[in-house]
């Protein structure tokens, strides 16, 4: 329970009666101070009924790093209380246009600490954190040809994933970061391959006539959902990441964006309801439970999950320009976060 007004700890001391009464479980208390340049901050849980410190934890910083050691303590008290990894501490990776070119920026997950970390002035698209949140993958037309290429997150570097004659597109790692997913054409039908993040590739995944794309793994690493029109419109497809035991999921539906939850109960997507205007649905692996989890005149595009799988990151244009926005597992509460000029497209939620 979340109470807006509720009696203050007086001398470090609750007052379990009062709290009691308004049906309190546990409190949680911060203590912030500053020495100079240091900031010390100390969280408390304390049972409601017993005034017992059930959990305590005390972190230093810089002022400038005050605001992370924040949501790292928010987190380690999330943990504490639901035995679920927070979410305070991950970041956002997004393409914006505001330079009149899209380039790749990360903002933290409430929208806070924009970062502009490619200045290619071209076309970079398809962001994706490695697992350890230590690589962004994305694709750019900054050689005149859609390639692939890795971005050393904070550090800036970028190396080479995949330049080959065609397409190199929509990479996607594995769960365990050995891999990644990524559509090759090589002068051909674009089929979806595996390729290790040196740009060796492992094997072939898809033959079929037409376009192959938009991987995304499943949490265990078995089974690949994405993107194929062999059947005339863009659909949606599963297989096993030997390439085998393809499944079609979705029927007379013009799809794109897959994502796989977090745990692995249900695969997000972008489909086309009319000119211009897209919802993000979920569905579960076997195909069954389709269900809508936006609806407007608006374009609701390029779904991915937060760690903890209870939150859909997306870009939207119902305000007006296309911004990021964040909603519940199930649609609910969608939310703008952050302000970004310009306009903002494909977000991936990292680590």
């Amino acid at each position: 329970m979340l109470l807006k007004a509720a009696p203050h700890p007086r001398g470090g001391k609750l007052d379990s009666v009062a709290w009691g009464s308004l049906g309190a479980q546990v409190v949680i208390t911060g203590d912030v101070k500053s020495d100079g340049q240091k900031i010390s901050l100390e969280c408390k849980i304390i049972d409601a009924a017993s005034g017992k410190i059930l959990y305590a934890k005390q972190g230093d910083s810089s002022r400038e790093a005050a605001r992370r050691l924040a949501h790292l303590l928010s987190d380690q008290l999330t943990f504490q209380l639901s035995g679920q990894p927070g979410i305070a501490h991950t970041r956002i990776a997004f393409v914006n246009n505001q330079t009149h070119h899209k380039e790749i920026y990360v903002m933290d997950y409430d929208g806070a600490n924009v970062m502009h970390l490619t200045f290619d002035r071209s076309i970079a698209l398809l962001p994706e954190w490695s697992p350890d949140g230590r690589m962004i993958a994305f694709n750019s037309y900054k050689a005149q040809n859609p390639d692939a290429y890795l971005l050393d997150f904070p550090g800036g570097a970028v190396h080479q994933l995949s330049m080959r004659q065609g397409l190199n597109t929509g990479p996607h790692w594995s769960p365990d970061g050995k891999t990644l997913s990524i559509t090759l054409s090589r002068g051909g039908d674009p089929d979806l391959f595996l390729i290790e993040p040196n740009g060796h590739i492992v094997r072939r995944l898809t033959y079929s006539p037409g376009v192959d794309t938009s991987a995304t793994f499943s949490p265990n690493g078995q089974q690949i959902a994405f993107i194929s029109d062999r059947a005339g419109s863009p659909e949606l497809y599963v297989m096993d990441t030997t390439g085998a035991n393809t499944q079609r999921l979705t029927y007379g539906q013009w799809v794109d964006a897959p994502a796989w939850s977090p745990k692995g109960e249900l695969i997000a997507y972008e489909r086309q309801r009319a000119q211009g205007q897209y919802d993000i649905y979920t569905i579960d692996p076997s195909g069954r439970n389709n269900q809508s989890l936006t609806e407007g005149n608006a374009r609701n595009e390029s779904p991915t999950w937060s760690p903890d799988g209870r939150f859909i990151v997306f870009a939207s244009s119902r305000n007006g320009r296309r911004q990021i926005f964040v909603m519940g597992a199930d649609g609910s509460n969608p939310h703008q976060v952050g302000e970004v000029p310009g306009e903002c497209f494909d977000p991936s939620w990292g680590p």
